[in-house]
């Protein structure tokens, strides 16, 4: 029988440079306590590696460990950044374990919007094959959320990614959290597969979730 730690992750995602946000979110993190801070992309809006630095730096502070993937408006060389501070991690197709968890994780968007790191449903089921889950019951960390849930509407259309909603049915994480459609804050299943949209933090929203046999999630805000 599989036995799984007891984690809380402080879910954020698309920043989109915001610092007064930053700033909710390291003090969120203390008042709920939480073991790791996971950032589904978007940290930037349209900004420089350095932008991106300077946010994880300031988030950092928190003393948690910090997990995050770039989003399409970040710089394209995010994908490949290595951070050199200890506490932030780039998980972009890699997988790391943290508390006898693994994470897995992808960054980008699929789509011609004309921002900054924008891949094909092809590439993107390529760049998957890459990272095959070692263990069942692991957390997958994308800018993308699966195609044509509500965790991917705009309110006028799904801009999630086919790829993904392949992989996490295939693979069947039990957990995937996302970003990108900020309309698409929410909780939805696909099978076993518990997925979240934590809506954009920019706009003072986050998630809290609790795992460990069971999960529990609360979209909250920041503030």
């Amino acid at each position: 029988m599989l036995m799984f730690s007891r984690m809380r992750i402080l879910h954020v995602s698309d920043i989109h440079g915001n610092i007064g946000a930053v700033e909710k979110i390291i003090q969120k993190t203390g008042e709920v306590r939480a073991d790791l801070i996971a950032v589904t992309g978007d940290l930037t809006h349209f900004g420089e590696i350095e932008d991106a630095e300077t946010l994880l730096e300031r988030i950092s502070e928190s003393g948690k460990q910090i997990f995050f993937v770039p989003g399409n408006c970040d710089p394209r060389a995010l994908l490949e950044w290595t951070p050199t501070n200890s506490y932030v991690k780039n998980l972009h197709l890699r997988s790391i374990d943290f508390s006898g968890w693994e994470f897995i994780g992808l960054g980008g968007a699929v789509g011609r919007y004309g921002t900054l790191i924008e891949f094909t449903e092809e590439e993107v089921e390529d760049m998957l094959k890459k990272v095959i889950p070692r263990k069942s019951g692991f957390i997958f960390i994308s800018h993308s959320p699966p195609y044509g849930l509500e965790v991917d509407y705009t309110g006028v259309k799904h801009i999630g990614s086919k790829a993904v909603k392949k992989y996490v049915e295939n693979y069947q994480p039990k957990l995937m959290i996302c970003g990108h459609a900020h309309e698409g804050r929410g909780i939805v299943k696909i099978n076993e597969t518990t997925i979240v949209n934590s809506g954009a933090a920019k706009n003072g929203y986050c998630a809290v979730i609790d795992l460990g046999e069971s999960l529990e999630v609360q979209l909250t805000t920041l503030y």
